[in-house]
C-alpha cells in the first residue's frame, strides 16, 4: 500500500475501477439482450410445437401450456429427453441446427468481440497516456541532469506533488545544490593553491635574487675576509628570512584551509598575553620600548594557547617595529557579560587612512613603510588565527599618534 502515496497510481486506479464498472454494466446489458432474444426464440419454438399439438389433439392444449412456465418433474423431463433423442435431438447436436440459438450465439459473439476491441483500444490509449506522462517527467529529470553535468546549476525541477516523483525531484534539487557547492569549493581550493604558489614564488623572488648577487660577488670579485663574511652573513639572513617566510605562508594557508585542529581549552588569557610579551621583551628593550600590561583580574577564554600567542606576538611585534625610541605599548585585557577583549595600543608612527583598510591583507606593505624586510604577512596571519577562534580584530590609527588593535571574542557559551 506504500505505493498509493503516488497521485499517479491513485488516479490510474480510479480510472481502471470506473472503466471496469462501465464494462461490467455493458456486459450485463448485452447478456440481458441475449436473454431476451433467447426467451423470444424459446417462445417461438414452443409456439410451433403447441400449434402442431393443437392441430392434432386440441384437447391437450390445456395440459401442454402450463408446462412452459412452471417447473417440470424430473421423470417427465427424462422421458421427454428420451423421446427427443430418438430423433437425434440431444446436447451434442450443433448449435447451427437450432435456428434461434444460432442467431443469438452469433450476435453474442460479435457483441463480445466489439466490447473486447473497444476496451482494448481504451486501455491502450490510457496506457500510452499514462506512460507518456511518466516518461515525460523522467525526460525532464534527464535533461536537468545533463544541464548539471554541463555546469548549468540554475536548473530546478518544480515538483510540488506528494509521492515518489516529488521525493525524486526533491533529492535531485538537493543533489544539484551539493554538486554546485562541491564544484565551487573545488574551484576555490584550486584558486587557493594557485594563490599560495604565486605568493610563495613572489615573496621568494627578492631574497633569492639577493643571494644570487651575493654569490656572484663572492665567486667573481676579489674580496677581503671581512667583506666575504659580510656577504655570507647577508646570505644567512636571507636564508633565515626565506625559512620564516615559507613557514608563515604555510601556517596561514593551513588556517585558511581549515586544515588545523586547534587544541581549544578554557585557560587563563592573562597568562597567554604575558607569555607573548615575554617572548618580545628582548626586542622591546633593544628598541627602548616599554610594554605595559593593564590587568583587570584573571580572565579565562576557550582558546589554543600556542596559536593565540603567535597572533598576539605578531601584533605586538608590529607595534614595536613601527614605534619610536622610548615609545610605549599598552595592552589591556577586559571582559563583560557579552564579550572578552584585548586592546593593544602604541604611540608610534601610526597608519594612514589610505593604508588602514589593507593592513590585514597578505603581503600588503604600506606605501610609506621604511621597513624593507617587512613582507606584510604577520597581521594577515594574526587575523586568520583570531577569526579561527571566533574572534574579531579591528584597527584604529592616526598618523604620528599611534595605532590601536582591538581583539574581541563574543561570549557564546564556550566559556565556563
Amino acid at each position: 500500500m506504500k505505493y498509493f502515496i503516488n497521485p499517479e497510481l491513485k488516479r490510474s486506479t480510479k480510472v481502471i475501477l470506473i472503466l471496469n464498472i462501465i464494462f461490467l454494466l455493458i456486459t450485463m446489458w448485452i447478456l440481458k439482450i441475449d436473454h431476451d432474444n433467447l426467451k423470444k426464440g424459446y417462445i417461438k419454438s414452443l409456439g410451433a410445437v403447441v400449434s402442431k399439438i393443437d392441430e392434432k389433439n386440441p384437447e391437450l392444449e390445456k395440459d401442454v401450456i402450463p408446462l412452459m412456465t412452471k417447473e417440470v418433474a424430473d421423470a417427465e423431463t427424462k422421458k421427454g429427453e428420451l423421446i427427443l433423442k430418438q430423433y437425434g435431438l440431444d446436447d451434442n447436436l450443433e448449435n447451427n441446427l437450432f435456428p434461434y440459438v444460432k442467431d443469438i450465439a452469433y450476435e453474442n459473439n460479435f457483441a463480445i468481440i466489439d466490447v473486447f476491441i473497444i476496451s482494448t483500444i481504451i486501455f491502450l490509449i490510457l496506457n500510452y497516456m499514462q506512460y507518456g506522462y511518466f516518461y515525460k517527467r523522467i525526460r525532464n529529470i534527464t535533461e536537468a541532469a545533463k544541464k548539471v553535468i554541463e555546469g548549468k546549476y540554475e536548473v530546478w525541477i518544480d515538483e510540488d506533488k506528494e509521492g515518489d516523483f516529488g521525493k525524486l525531484a526533491l533529492s535531485f534539487n538537493s543533489m544539484r545544490g551539493i554538486i554546485r557547492n562541491n564544484i565551487y569549493e573545488l574551484k576555490k581550493e584550486k584558486q587557493f593553491l594557485v594563490d599560495i604558489l604565486s605568493d610563495i614564488s613572489h615573496q621568494l623572488k627578492t631574497p633569492l635574487s639577493s643571494m644570487i648577487i651575493y654569490n656572484d660577488i663572492l665567486l667573481n670579485k676579489e674580496l677581503t675576509n671581512k667583506q666575504k663574511n659580510t656577504f655570507l652573513i647577508n646570505n644567512k639572513n636571507q636564508l633565515y628570512r626565506m625559512n620564516w617566510l615559507i613557514k608563515s605562508i604555510l601556517r596561514l594557508a593551513r588556517i585558511d584551509a581549515n586544515a588545523i585542529e586547534f587544541s581549544m581549552e578554557n585557560k587563563s588569557l592573562n597568562e597567554t598575553v604575558e607569555d607573548s610579551i615575554e617572548a618580545l621583551k628582548g626586542k622591546a628593550d633593544e628598541n627602548g620600548i616599554k610594554i605595559n600590561l593593564i590587568d583587570n583580574g584573571d580572565i579565562y577564554l576557550v582558546h589554543d594557547t600556542s596559536w593565540l600567542q603567535e597572533a598576539l606576538i605578531n601584533i605586538i611585534k608590529n607595534a614595536i617595529e613601527h614605534n619610536k625610541k622610548g615609545g610605549k605599548i599598552d595592552i589591556e585585557i577586559s571582559e563583560n557579560p557579552i564579550y572578552t577583549r584585548i586592546v593593544i595600543e602604541d604611540n608610534g608612527e601610526g597608519i594612514s587612512e589610505e593604508d588602514l583598510p589593507n593592513i590585514f591583507k597578505r603581503f600588503y606593505r604600506a606605501k610609506g613603510s621604511k621597513k624593507s624586510e617587512s613582507v606584510g604577512i604577520g597581521l594577515a596571519l594574526s587575523k586568520s588565527i583570531i577569526e579561527a577562534h571566533g574572534g574579531i580584530i579591528e584597527a584604529r590609527s592616526k598618523v604620528k599618534c599611534g595605532t590601536k588593535f582591538i581583539i574581541t571574542f563574543i561570549k557564546n557559551g564556550r566559556e565556563n
